[in-house]
This record gives structure tokens, sequence and C-alpha cells, in this order.
């Protein structure tokens, strides 16, 4: 590398996209992650393509360059720079996919001169993406399985709602939000867009519209939580009344009970869940997505390092609620046809790819 390039480098990485790692990543490695959000992601030389940006090859950065970078608690780090590939990427693609990258193996990134852990990110909800909007009748029988059952409905606040099986059910159709589903402690929005990630763009080259249903966890009513106190990463519950124009497209509804689920609308979602899944008898849909998260979690433990008692003690929590939401997530994608991903268009295999450094 000549001395003029190595003057223009620091500021190039500086602006970004760039992925940042503690070491050399495998080439194919790094393909096999571009692929997850770019499913036709390709080699091109030692350059990745893929969602029409290019996944420069990892260089070495030592102490003058990372000293430039203001970075100095390491010795050696590799970046991965990305680039558009023609035309500027749509809804900075380009930043998701250095996200994402740094996600899996175990790095952070680098845009506009600011550095960010994306482990430490509240966007790690999963999402699914349909060809065509579920019936409500389809997304209630697949959500009364997963996810735990709500108490009552709040008709007072959701004077549009309806309780079935559990799951409290909000027809929006104002804006791109079309309906909303609610359990205890999760809220499920369908919406509509035009934007198609290139991971389902691979799969329906044909579609102009994409569905998109986002799993996110449900803010506590104000009865049961004091004022202000809600966590930044939960969907609060919108007036439905008051939602008009462009406010939907930004107010995702949510509210539930937090007291314990009937047990007689769990015998009759429980023998509907024996006949279509084989669970075992008196098992609830809550139960069913914990069990599925446990063994996930499982799986990811073995694959890694155990953490301190401290540390898998107050993370624990936060990644078993994750993780069942990613459970609900991939029974949607699978019986609707769809594809489970995170918000930044990866795509899931498996509950525990929700959970950083998974390719390290």
């Amino acid at each position: 590398m000549g001395w003029f390039s190595d003057l223009l480098l620091p500021g190039r990485l500086r602006t970004g996209p760039t992925v940042l790692l503690p070491t050399r990543p495998d080439p194919k490695t790094l393909l096999a992650v571009a692929q997850l959000a770019d499913p036709e992601a390709v080699f091109d030389g030692d350059d990745i393509i893929a969602g029409g940006s290019r996944i420069l090859a990892a260089i070495e950065l030592t102490g003058p360059i990372l000293a430039k970078l203001g970075i100095r608690d390491e010795e050696r780090l590799w970046a991965c720079r990305i680039t558009a590939e023609g035309p500027l990427p749509v809804d900075f693609f380009d930043k998701s996919l250095a996200e994402g990258i740094a996600f899996r193996l175990g790095g952070w990134t680098l845009c506009q001169g600011e550095p960010t852990d994306p482990a430490e990110s509240e966007r790690r909800d999963p999402v699914v993406y349909l060809p065509a909007a579920p019936s409500p009748e389809e997304t209630i029988e697949i959500l009364r399985e997963f996810v735990s059952p709500a108490e009552s409905l709040d008709a007072d606040r959701w004077p549009d709602g309806e309780l079935v099986d559990g799951i409290v059910r909000v027809p929006l159709r104002q804006g791109v939000l079309t309906d909303v589903y609610m359990g205890a402690d999760t809220v499920v929005t369908i919406e509509e867009g035009r934007r198609i990630p290139p991971a389902a763009r691979a799969r329906w080259p044909y579609l102009t519209e994409i569905v998109i249903a986002k799993i996110s966890p449900l803010a506590p009513s104000d009865a049961d939580e004091p004022a202000g106190a809600t966590d930044d990463n939960t969907t609060p519950a919108p007036e439905t009344g008051d939602v008009t124009g462009d406010e939907a497209a930004d107010a995702t509804p949510g509210e539930a009970s937090g007291e314990a689920p009937d047990e007689t609308s769990n015998e009759a979602s429980v023998e509907t869940s024996d006949e279509t899944s084989g669970e075992v008898p008196g098992a609830t849909g809550d139960e069913t997505a914990r069990e599925a998260a446990d063994e996930s979690l499982a799986e990811a433990a073995d694959d890694d390092e155990a953490p301190d008692d401290d540390e898998a003690e107050s993370e624990s929590p936060g990644e078993q609620a994750l993780i069942v939401r990613a459970v609900a997530a991939l029974a949607l994608a699978q019986r609707l046809s769809g594809i489970a991903a995170d918000e930044g268009g990866f795509q899931l295999a498996e509950p525990a790819d929700l959970l950083p450094g998974r390719y390290t």
C-alpha cells in the first residue's frame, strides 16, 4: 500500500461503513454471513458483492492507523470497508450489512466517525417477511402456541379489539399497519411496504410489495408500571382511536394484563397444539416456546465458552425473552412460507441466530 493510500485510508475507514474485527475473517465465513442478508452474494476477486454493496477484502490495521481512528485500546484489528456498487444502496443497506457482519463475527462498526457495537443495539427483534398478508385465523392459530396468552381485553383502550384464544387482535387498516396481535408480553404487528430486502427479493423476484410481521416485547400497561419506567426496547400501547394517517406507521399498539392465563382457554389451545405440532399434553403455548428457547440457548452454549456466573445471570433473562420471540418468528415463517430474519434483514435458521458472535 503506497504512502498516498495510507494517507487516505483512515478517512475512508472513518466514513465507513466499516466492519472492525479482532481477528482476520475467513473469506468463506464472511461470504456465508453476507449470504444471510443476500442469498445471491458472490465473490468478486477478493471482494464480496452483496445487495448492491461491495465488501472489500479485510486489511490489517496496526498502531499508527488505529491511533488516527481514535482507537487506543487495541494493538491490531482487521477492517472490512463496505462501499456502494453503482448507485448508493437503498435504505442504507450497506450500514445494515456492516452491522450484521460485525454482530455475527464479534466485532463492531465505524460509520461517519461513530463506533457502534451491534451486540448492544436494541434493534435485535425478529421479523418475518411474507409475500402476502396472513388471515387473522392463521396468525392467531400459530401465535397461541408460542406466545404467552393475554387474560382479558381492555375494551376502553382497544374498542375495535377482540380476544381469541388468548390473543388480542386489533385491526387497524390505517397507513402501513394492517393488524396488531398481542399476548401477555409480546406484540406482533403486520405491516405492508414497498421496500423489499435482498433476502426477500431473491425468493420472490416478482413482488412489488412486501408484508412484514414484527415480533416485539410488549410494554407493561400504565397500571402495572410507574410513569417513565417503560423500557425503550418495548412497544407501548397506542390509543387506537387516535391513530390516523402517517401516525399509524410509527404507532404500534400493545397492552395486556400480567395476570395468570385462563386455564379454560389454555386447554382449548393445547388441544389444537397437540394435534398440529405434537406437543406434550398440558403444555401451554408459553411453555412450548420457552422449551424451544432453552434448547436453542443450550446448543449455543455448547459452541461458546461458559460465561461468568454474574454475566450469565444478568444476560439470561433478556436473551431468553429474545429467543422466545425468535421461536415465534420461525414458526410464523415456516407455516406461512415466509422468511424469518432480524431487523437488519439477515435470515434466521434457528432462534440462537439472534445472539451475537455466532460465527466466531
